[in-house]
């Protein structure tokens, strides 16, 4: 009798051991994960997915390989995770503008549609700073400027339509429709963070993570910030939406608080069951207070939102953007 219980425990772990080694096996931990980032090593995005990455080796041991696929304004790294197996082991993680915008104004191949949202991690609101030497103090104080100095007032974005340059031309349109206000277009929030240090421009519209150093320095005055409530970074600084909320039609609130979203995306033909899955991994990363506080060292927001939250987002973008664009490739 003792014989037989013995064999059949010893049957029952070796039962349970193929049944772990299973699920082990099964989506997603029998093959790395590849992440591209649509942009070059070191930026925001690219950053929080190392920080997830070496999350998701850590503590499931899913290994995840993040390719940096920088070009085309986002489309080189998007197209190349929709022609990849759409297994559920390629996927983007880009920016606002690689649905928004980019599709608008370039034949890329793919469009909304195309694509499946997994969720989004991270929210980069328009960040809008002077010198501290400009004299300028509030927003108001540059529309002033503005009006009375345009040859010398000018504002700064990365790229010619870029999240941030959208949202200030949609509110110089809705509220100072008399006020033209010339724009230079760099490559990267970095640039325009040096452009405004060494006085080139009288403002420069960038994200949080590149504005705050410098703000903490005291070498800028940050003057306005996108969002529905006021930035932790800048608690001192109101948001648009505070600044116009006087003027506002309830249409209004729609746009004037969207941010630039930083997220996960899929091709359209990955199961919904993978989607899930990926979902509640990146959502257990980020309530990680080791998660957290890397995130918080590099100064990037953590805001999750799920696959239905994160398609709201993605289409309030999409509407910003065409009520802007109107079906022009330029804003020039």
């Amino acid at each position: 009798m003792k014989k037989l219980l013995a064999s059949a425990l010893c049957g029952l772990a070796i039962l349970c051991s193929v049944s772990a080694n299973e699920a082990k096996a099964a989506y997603p931990y029998d093959r790395p994960i590849n992440i591209v980032v649509p942009f070059g090593p070191g930026g925001s995005m690219d950053i929080a997915a190392r920080i997830l990455g070496d999350y998701f080796l850590q503590k499931h041991k899913i290994n995840v390989n993040v390719i940096n696929k920088p070009g085309g304004s986002q489309a080189i790294g998007m197209n190349d995770v929709l022609r990849a197996r759409p297994d559920g082991y390629t996927i983007a993680f880009p920016t606002f503008s690689v649905i928004s915008t980019t599709p608008k104004i370039s034949n890329v191949g793919y469009d909304i549609n195309s694509i499946k949202p997994i969720c989004q991690v991270t929210t980069l609101p328009a960040t809008m700073a002077v010198h501290k030497d400009s004299g300028i103090k509030t927003l108001a104080d540059f529309m002033e400027k503005a009006k009375t100095d345009p040859q010398n007032t000018v504002f700064a974005t990365t790229a010619a339509i870029s999240y941030q340059r959208l949202l200030f031309t949609k509110i110089l349109n809705r509220f100072h429709e008399d006020l033209k206000i010339r724009h230079i277009a760099y490559n990267s929030n970095h640039e325009v963070s040096t452009a405004l240090l060494g006085k080139h421009i009288t403002a420069g519209i960038g994200i949080p993570a590149n504005i705050a150093p410098y703000a903490e320095s005291g070498d800028f005055t940050v003057i306005a910030i996108a969002g529905t409530e006021r930035n932790p970074e800048f608690p001192d600084t109101p948001t648009f939406e505070e600044i116009y909320r006087d003027q506002m039609t309830p249409e209004d609130k729609n746009w004037i608080s969207v941010s630039s979203w930083g997220g996960f995306l899929a091709s359209n033909k990955v199961s919904d069951d993978k989607i899930a899955i990926l979902a509640d991994l990146v959502k257990e990363a980020l309530e990680d207070p080791g998660v957290i506080e890397k995130f918080k060292k590099v100064k990037i927001d953590i805001v999750y939102l799920d696959q239905k939250q994160f398609k709201e987002e993605i289409i309030n973008g999409v509407n910003l953007v065409d009520s802007i664009l109107q079906g022009k490739k330029s804003l020039d």
